[in-house]
Formats: C-alpha cells, structure tokens, sequence
C-alpha cells in the first residue's frame, strides 16, 4: 500500500506557471523556420505561440488532476486524514476549478487560432497573439489561490502515514515512556518503519508480524494517544476518529512502576477515555515493567481493570517476556477477520 499523495506533482504558483509558458514559447518561435510571404510566416509564428502557451498550461494543470487521486476513491481512513488536513470540500473546488481552466484555455486557443487564421493584417496577428496571452494569464490568475491551496496540501498530504489497509491492524495506546516502541519492536521481531504523521509533532511507528502464515499491522501512534482527549485540539480530534478506520484491536500499556513520569492513577484515568472513545474495539491491556514495579500498585491497576471486567496480561517488554501469551490473545481476536479476508480473496479457507 502507498500513501495515495505521493504522486502528486509539485504546484506552481499563478506567475510561476504563466512565465513559463511565456518562456516555452518564445523559444518555440525562435526555433520555429516559417516560410512563404510575410503574412504566412506570421500566421505560423504566432499559432505556434499560442498553441504552445496554451500546451503548456494545460499539460501542468492536468498533470494535478491525473497524479492526484479522486477524493470519493479514497479509502475511507485517508479520506478522513484529508478532511482534517485540508478540508475535503475545499480541496475539491480546487481540484475542480483546475478542469474549468484546463477546458476554458483549449476553447480560448482554438478561437484566437481561427482569428489569425482568417487574418490579413500582420499587425492584426500580432495583437490577437497579445490579447491570447492576456486572457491565458487571466485565466491562470483566476485560480492562483486554488494553485496556492493547492501546493501547501500537497506538501501535507505526500507526508501521510503509508499504511496497508488490507491488513488488520492493532494501535498501541498509553502514556508516553509507558515502552510502547519497545513492545512494538517485540511484537514485529524488526525495527518499526518511522513515517512522518503531518498532525503530531513526533512520527508513526508501523510494523508487521506473521503467525500461522498470516500477517498483520502494529501502529504506535506518539502523539495521539498518549494525554486526555481534553488537552487536544481539533485537528487532533479528528484524526484519533480517522483512526478508528484502522483498529480492530488497542493495545493499552500501562507502566504501574510509574517510571514513565505518570502516576498510575493519570494512567487509569487516560485508560477510561481512550476506551470511551473506542468502544467499539476490543481491548487488550498490558502491565508493563512488572518486574520493578510495587506489587501494591500492579494490583491497584488490575482491581482497576477487573471492576471493568478486563483481564490485564504482565509483560516486561524489554525482556520478551509475556509477549507469546500477549501474541495468543491477540491472534484469537484477529484471525477470524483475516481468514476471512483470505477466504474473500483467494476463494479458500486456510484450512484447505
């Protein structure tokens, strides 16, 4: 799976765009060896100017539309990062004010085309190439705040997090420094790719793991789940529910030793949100760092959790240990969903 974006050209300004295809045609005409009268060498110069201006605009505005993917064909999860990076609606307009000046520019060409064709008047010629280059550059102009718009939610949207959407996937959730990249490095058996998240400040962890032939998707998300959902901002919001495209298992770590800088009863009332906010997942709780916590307080959490009828697993991450028992839940709740994925796709079951 790739990030949708990244193929997305880079955008050029309204001025940027109109210089250069200025410059192109002037460099066609003077390359250009016309002959016949003056009136027909005139004719053909300026054709090819206006023919060129026009290519070249053209050729940079559909090249946009054609390396940037329709906003109704993303993957519901994508669609929802752009919603919150860009605004979907205004990215649209956008897009479509790109295929008015794109048609606009080749109806303009044609007609001033015929004009200097029908001409007699080298003068005449002249002028009507003039008045062409004016209306083109009107016409760009006219959409150089959605070529701006443009350029800046390209250089968001090629950063998005490349993720494979046809894996389920599990989302590591809890305190900073609770050892969520350290379970995920246990849980994949390699180091996590870093992609670069545009709405936090730090970047996606994702990895992979197979069992039993099947692969699936850990993510760790720094940033997003990691403080109450009270201290975020809106943009932030939204892309804790663009996530819920994406779970079908949480994984919440929680550090009863508190060496992570967090009390253990911030860490439970964190818990509480995040499980409010996913309900609808189900969740597997860990007890971290078991190995140098207070007895005291890993009861403390785990009373917490049965009075929720969730039974936490102990691990040390750092040391591997609890990561099988961890792994065997986690394949109970997921492998259903991926034979039938499998099933879905292959036209077999796994068992035969």
């Amino acid at each position: 799976m790739k990030n949708p974006f990244e193929k997305m050209p880079t955008v050029l300004f309204a001025d940027e765009l109109i210089d250069k295809a200025f410059r192109r045609a002037e460099k066609a005409a003077s390359a250009a060896t016309p002959r016949g009268k003056p009136l027909y060498k005139a004719r053909e110069r300026e054709e090819l100017r206006i023919r060129t201006v026009s290519q070249v605009l053209r050729d940079n505005l559909k090249k946009i539309l054609d390396r940037t993917p329709g906003v109704s064909t993303l993957p519901p999860f994508y669609r929802e990062l752009l919603d919150t990076l860009v605004d979907r609606n205004t990215f649209h307009r956008s897009l479509a004010s790109i295929n008015w000046a794109i048609k606009t520019l080749k109806t303009l060409e044609d007609r001033y085309v015929e004009k200097i064709r029908y001409s007699r008047d080298t003068n005449e010629i002249s002028k009507l190439r003039r008045q062409f280059y004016g209306r083109a550059a009107s016409i760009i102009k006219d959409i150089g705040d959605n070529l701006e718009y443009l350029n800046k939610a390209r250089n968001v949207l090629k950063d998005l997090p490349v993720i494979d959407l046809n894996l389920p996937t599990i989302v590591i959730a809890g305190h900073p420094n609770v050892g969520k990249s350290t379970l995920l490095r246990q849980l994949t058996n390699a180091k996590p790719e870093v992609a670069s998240y545009p709405f936090t400040t730090k970047g996606i962890n994702v990895g992979q793991f197979e069992e039993h032939w099947l692969k699936y998707q850990v993510i760790d998300t720094p940033g997003l789940l990691d403080r109450p959902l009270s201290e975020r901002n809106e943009i932030e919001r939204q892309a804790i529910l663009a996530l819920k495209h994406l779970g079908k298992v949480i994984i919440y770590i929680f550090d009863p030793s508190e060496y992570c800088g967090y009390p253990v009863g911030d860490q439970m009332h964190l818990f509480k949100e995040i499980y409010e906010e996913f309900r609808e997942f189900p969740f597997i709780v860990v007890l971290n760092k078991t190995d140098i916590a207070d007895e005291e307080k890993i009861q403390k959490v785990e009373s917490f959790l049965r009075g929720m009828r969730i039974e936490p697993i102990r691990i040390i991450a750092k040391e591997g240990e609890g990561i099988e028992e961890l792994k065997k839940r986690l394949i109970e709740i997921i492998k259903p969903e991926m034979e039938a994925i499998v099933l879905r796709n292959t036209g077999r079951s796994l068992d035969g």
